[in-house]
Parts: structure tokens; sequence; C-alpha cells
């Protein structure tokens, strides 16, 4: 890959190369399912002229070493260069979105690559929206990388900091964390978290799961965690609370 310096990655399916390196997006974040964006300065990995319609592009996040870490599908697209500078066009991409982008989530990818990558509850200050984002960043993360490897031992056990579960999102932040650690996913929504526990997605009962600060989500969502609590158990996750 010369991708360096990036934080995007225009690759196409159908030929299977790399067309476009990529720092800045305009418009992505913020699309409905027919998308069209803008994307300044990107710098041309193809030899020229690149193909203009394509079934399927990925827009590949990159990570801070440079690799991706996840993507979005990009159908029926349609690529126009614009302010030939060389290898650097002003790009313009219009097709239908597999995966509606959450508003947000590009500032969760900004913020990893820029974090050690060992530092928990970076999402504890977010807004719920901002956790919303968070989520949808780790829940793509781990589909880039399924399946998760589970740990050594099924019965190890876990430590979920509830300290800052406030709310739906938040408790999905803590859980993700707790089992795969910081920017880990483990299920967003109730039936998400049903299909992690069937396995793929890191950890696999029969596991232990240590909840401390319970009191947090107690005060805030009790009916909703008592729901999160009983899925964990009836899969054989012992759950405990303190």
């Amino acid at each position: 890959m010369t991708a360096e310096y990036a934080a995007y990655l225009l690759y196409s399916a159908d030929s299977e190369r790399d067309l476009y390196a990529v720092e800045e997006l305009q418009g992505f974040f913020e699309s409905e399912e027919y998308a069209t964006f803008r994307a300044p300065r990107a710098r041309r990995l193809a030899e020229p002229p690149v193909q203009v319609h394509h079934d399927a592009l990925e827009l590949r996040v990159l990570g801070k070493n440079g690799l991706p870490v996840a993507a979005y599908t990009v159908g029926s697209a349609e690529i126009s260069e614009e302010h030939e500078r060389g290898n650097v066009v002003d790009l313009r991409v219009s097709g239908y979105l597999w995966d509606t982008p959450c508003p947000g989530t590009d500032a969760v990818w900004s913020a990893w690559r820029t974090s050690s990558g060992d530092e928990r509850n970076i999402w504890a200050g977010l807004p719920e929206e901002g956790r919303e984002a968070w989520l949808d960043a780790a829940r793509l993360r781990a589909v880039w990388r399924f399946p998760i490897p589970p740990p050594p031992s099924p019965s190890d056990s876990f430590r979920l900091d509830g300290s800052h579960v406030t709310d739906h999102s938040g408790l999905y932040c803590a859980l993700g964390e707790a089992l795969n650690g910081p920017g880990g996913y483990y299920g967003s929504t109730l039936d998400a978290l049903k299909d992690c526990l069937r396995g793929n997605f890191g950890p696999v009962a029969p596991f232990t799961l240590v909840w401390h600060d319970s009191a947090t989500a107690r005060t805030h969502i009790p009916e909703y965690m008592d729901e999160v609590v009983r899925t964990l158990r009836s899969a054989g996750v012992t759950t405990l609370l303190t």
C-alpha cells in the first residue's frame, strides 16, 4: 500500500486495486442511503484513466499504522475527478451505501488514530449520540476482524467498569470494552448482544463478568439493565453485580 498519512482508502472491489488515498471527506458521514460525497486533494494511486463506474467501491478506514481497520461499501458507484494537479485530484463519488454512516463516526475514527490503543473509557465523556457513533465504529471494526478470536480460556473473568453507564449506548460501550478491550464491540442492542453471545465476536460462555459500580446503571436504566443481565445469564454468563 502507498497510502501513507491517509485517513481513508478508496478501493475498487471490481478491479481489486487501490484507487485513491483520502485524507478528508466532505458530506459522507451525513449521508442517506444514496450518497454523494467529496474528497478534496485525494491522491491517485492507480494509473489514469481511473474507471468511472464501479459495481462496488470500498471506502476503507485506515488505522494509525496505515492499514485498514473497517470499510464502508458504495454500490453502483460513479467517480469523477476535478481540478487535477498531477496525481492529486478533487474527487466526487456517488452511489448507494450498503451501511449508512452514523453521524459523528468520523470523529471516533480520528480519536482512535491518535490514541495509544490501550486507553479505556474514552467514550465516557461523549453524549448519547457520540456513544452511538462509537458503537457504530466498534461494530464496523469488529466486522472487519470477524471472527474475533476468543480469549485463551473460556472461563476467564472479565471486569466491566460501570461508572459511566448512564444510557443504553454507554452500557454497550462498557460491555464491548470489558470483553474485547478498548474500542471493543459486543453488541449495541439486545438482539446484537445475543448474536455476539453465540460466537465469533470474542468470549463465548461460560465465563464470568464482574460488573463494577452497577448502581450507576441501576439508577439511570434499571429496566434495561435487568434485561441485559437476564440475557447474559440465560446464555451461561455468570454475571456478578458489585
